[in-house]
């Protein structure tokens, strides 16, 4: 049955809290081995009932649209149980910010365009070589997520999503494995898969040669898919969940110069078809353009409404959520500014070095200090200003905030990894560990 909107503010009118109702249409279409192995439909909906009863909270939810009055219940019996936090919540805005993020011509998109295009896609990188091995998956979606709340707060945004992401997996002469990755991720309409084949190409035709490394401390070019995977620890410590807790790092470093001050990162939650962009958070709180960091400088971290409670702090409109779980402080889409270099410049500076594009797994560290130690799964040895061949058995280690203070320089090409456009950034003096 559909979600009543109007018993919904009914029983908020009287309390104390919000509700947040999710609606996903998702189609995945998945590819293995180069053959069409599923399509996938999936339609959810669900409600998330968060209530202060007695400045304590109680959360419930439920899938089931006529289970909201029993939802709400359940919400007021666990507050007993809950945590002392008598958070306000916000009003209706005197204004909204028109973001692009619904492509209504996804609505014509077929899940026979899909597989088309899947087709197409596998025969571009076949192209390459027939030998490599293609999973590929393909997702469109529409998303619509309402939050009411106490304060007379009645919001509700709709949302497209488009992404692909692709696999080959190539066995080289030598019999190693060789893993070729790329994705998309938008909510806009866009079947140009031209540059991840490209990449693809590239990569390809750079590893068909091997070099070694001894181990050592070398400058490293981070390609923007695995410079993602660094920049994710990092914003762990921006979090105001973490810097609450103690375990931030950098928890009392605002106003201090913490990196390189050729290093900036924003929270950038406007951007036109971006796949995190929304004009407010899960929490009804407007979502606004922050530096977090400015040329090496600490200016602010992220938080939600409970964050910005226990800390006397204004919300800074990241409270994200599921309609099943509590808000959380978290990014919406990341921003790196460009350099000056382009990348074949960038490489040219290098007698020796390392330009890695993928990293094999998460690896093991503390992440919550910023520690990282990876393995090398698509990394590149850099001679005399030119690639020389793929490296293997290698890892790299140290701490996010250690090796970004060493950044020599970041490219003009940029590159949208899921929720964040990121450079080819270059630094100085990484640990690299090799078996060679």
């Amino acid at each position: 049955m559909p979600v009543n909107f109007i018993k919904i503010k009914d029983l908020i009118s009287s309390r104390k809290g919000d509700v947040i109702v999710e609606r996903e249409n998702i189609t995945t279409v998945k590819f293995e081995n180069d053959k069409l192995v599923s399509i996938n439909n999936t339609e959810k909906e669900g409600i998330g009932v968060r209530l202060i009863v007695n400045s304590r909270v109680g959360t419930s939810s439920t899938n089931d649209a006529s289970k909201i009055e029993e939802t709400f219940q359940k919400a007021e019996e666990i507050s007993k149980f809950g945590e002392e936090l008598d958070i306000s919540f916000p009003k209706q805005p005197s204004f909204s910010i028109p973001i692009k993020i619904y492509d209504s011509s996804l609505e014509n998109v077929n899940e026979r365009d899909m597989v088309e295009l899947g087709e197409e896609i596998i025969g571009s990188i076949k192209e390459i070589d027939p030998s490599i091995v293609v999973n590929l998956t393909i997702e469109k979606g529409f998303i619509t997520k309402t939050i009411i709340n106490s304060s007379g707060l009645d919001l509700s945004f709709d949302k497209t999503i488009w992404g692909i992401s692709v696999e080959g997996v190539y066995v080289g002469r030598d019999e190693s494995l060789l893993w070729l990755y790329d994705d998309k991720h938008t909510s806009r309409y866009d079947i140009d898969f031209s540059s991840m084949v490209s990449h693809i190409r590239n990569i390809y035709f750079f590893a068909q040669t091997s070099a070694k490394v001894q181990t050592g401390k070398y400058p490293v070019i981070f390609a923007p898919n695995c410079l993602y995977d660094l920049i994710k620890i990092m914003t762990i410590s921006f979090s105001a969940e973490n810097v609450y807790k103690g375990i931030s790092p950098v928890g009392d470093k605002i106003g201090h110069e913490i990196l390189s001050n050729k290093f900036s990162l924003a929270d950038s939650p406007h951007i036109e078809w971006g796949i995190n962009s929304q004009p407010f958070d899960d929490e009804g709180v407007l979502t606004n353009y922050k530096e977090i960091v400015s040329n090496g400088i600490l200016k602010t971290f992220v938080n939600d409404l409970r964050t910005a409670y226990l800390q006397n702090q204004t919300p800074t409109g990241n409270g994200f959520r599921s309609f099943s779980s509590l808000p959380k402080p978290s990014f919406s889409n990341i921003i790196i500014p460009r350099g000056e270099y382009t990348l074949k410049e960038m490489i040219s500076l290098l007698d020796r070095g390392l330009i890695v594009y993928q990293f094999l797994g998460g690896g093991q560290s503390n992440i919550n200090a910023g520690e990282f130690s990876v393995n090398v799964e698509t990394g590149f040895y850099i001679e005399n200003g030119k690639i020389t061949g793929r490296v293997k058995d290698t890892m790299l280690f140290g701490n996010v905030f250690e090796i970004f203070k060493k950044v020599i320089q970041a490219s003009k090409e940029t590159k949208n990894v899921y929720n964040a456009v990121l450079p080819y950034i270059m630094v100085d003096s990484v640990n690299v560990s090799s078996e060679v």
